[in-house]
């Protein structure tokens, strides 16, 4: 008996245990549900018209903003400024001087001995032209005295005309390969002639436009290396013309990309501004960095401005579609199952599933092609998205990023 009473009690001590642990996990569960339940909020919003357009997200940086830099390699203390800030210049116009310490002046001194070389191969191989060009006359007489003379019936005949030939052919290609060499040399001369240019000590404006600024001031020590064909930037033109910028393109959205398609770039050195451009130039080889192809893709601005400048960050939304005029819904209240994508009216405050055609989308709105009306009420059974409410007129909204100008 005693052991029957132990057998009962331990079940009764089960059953409780078991009870136990059904009604706390039956709290939890009820609980974990009306915690969900808040989490999830019906709003509402007009079907609105107004447009739409899809679009690539890249970043890059100002390549150009057609900013030309005024560039010295001469080793001296600034002498004398000759212009300053907001200064009209002209090709050629002077800049500023400097006074050449004994580097300076070694470095003009070397840079003129291998133009003043240059000018000597460059006279050399001109004169050697003139030989070449006599040797090439003579033999091509004898070349053709031959083929009008040889009747080519015997072997000395014949070896005859091929020698003559094989003498005229030498001399064309030794004639064709010194005019060669006098474009090298020539070349190489344009080089030595701008080195030399280079270590003057008075700069000139290396084409026409405006100062934008000047990085030296008078008694300014400037030092360069000639062996190392160092420089520094001295002052900067600015000319006229629009900014370019260079955007990076994965190897995901290149194909989607074309010239002339409208961008909108925002730099963040400049807030609350937008700039606009159009897509002037695709890199369709690209490159490739640990393992991620990227296409440099290249933008020129429509306009220009005084403070977009060479080598700023800049982030843009490349439009690939756009659309003008068309019925529009916030995208949370497309519903898709398998084939049929619906949308959830309120028609007379009562929730009516209507099967729609949608057109092109983007993460906030979808185009409606056939299913609604402007100014249909929509619901949607999610957390609202920024700008849309119940009492919110959806017109004149202009919504940032991925998204269209609603009007």
């Amino acid at each position: 008996m005693k052991n029957i009473s132990k057998i009962i009690l331990k079940n009764k001590i089960l059953l409780i245990s078991l009870s136990i642990i059904l009604l706390v996990l039956g709290i939890y569960l009820l609980r974990k549900n009306k915690s969900n339940n808040k989490d999830i909020v019906t709003t509402t919003s007009k079907v609105t018209q107004g447009s739409i357009n899809l679009s690539v997200s890249a970043s890059g940086k100002i390549e150009t903003a057609n900013y030309l830099a005024v560039t010295t390699s001469v080793n001296g203390i600034v002498k004398k400024v000759h212009v300053q800030e907001g200064d009209k210049v002209v090709k050629g116009q002077k800049i500023m001087e400097i006074i050449l310490n004994s580097d300076g002046e070694e470095n003009r001194l070397s840079a003129y001995a291998s133009y003043l070389t240059a000018k000597i191969n460059l006279n050399k191989a001109n004169n050697d032209l003139l030989t070449k060009e006599t040797s090439l006359i003579n033999e091509e007489n004898l070349f053709e005295d031959e083929k009008v003379e040889n009747s080519y019936q015997t072997e000395e005949e014949r070896d005859s005309y091929k020698i003559a030939e094989n003498s005229y052919l030498v001399a064309k290609s030794e004639y064709d390969r010194q005019k060669e060499a006098i474009t090298q040399a020539e070349v190489s001369l344009n080089k030595a002639w701008l080195s030399y240019q280079a270590q003057s000590p008075v700069i000139l404006a290396p084409d026409n436009g405006i100062i934008s600024n000047i990085l030296v001031v008078e008694g300014m020590n400037i030092s360069n290396s000639l062996s190392e064909r160092t420089s520094s930037t001295v002052a900067s033109i600015r000319k006229e013309g629009t900014p370019i910028a260079s955007l990076n393109i994965t190897e995901v959205d290149i194909n989607k990309i074309k010239v002339g398609q409208k961008v909108i770039l925002v730099l963040n050195s400049i807030e609350g501004k937008n700039f606009y451009g159009k897509v002037v130039g695709i890199d369709k080889i690209g490159t490739t960095s640990a393992g991620v192809a990227n296409y440099p893709v290249i933008v020129k601005f429509d306009e220009s401005s005084d403070f977009v400048l060479p080598n700023m960050g800049v982030d843009a939304e490349i439009i690939i579609e756009e659309k003008q005029e068309v019925i529009l819904v916030p995208t949370p209240a497309i519903k898709t199952l398998g084939k049929e994508t619906t949308v959830t009216v309120l028609n007379n405050n009562q929730p009516q599933k209507v099967v729609v055609e949608t057109g092109i989308s983007n993460s906030k709105f979808t185009e409606i092609i056939s299913g609604l009306n402007i100014g249909d009420i929509v619901q949607i059974d999610a957390l609202p998205i920024e700008g849309f409410n119940s009492d919110t007129d959806d017109r004149n909204m202009r919504m940032p990023g991925m998204g269209g100008f609603m009007r």
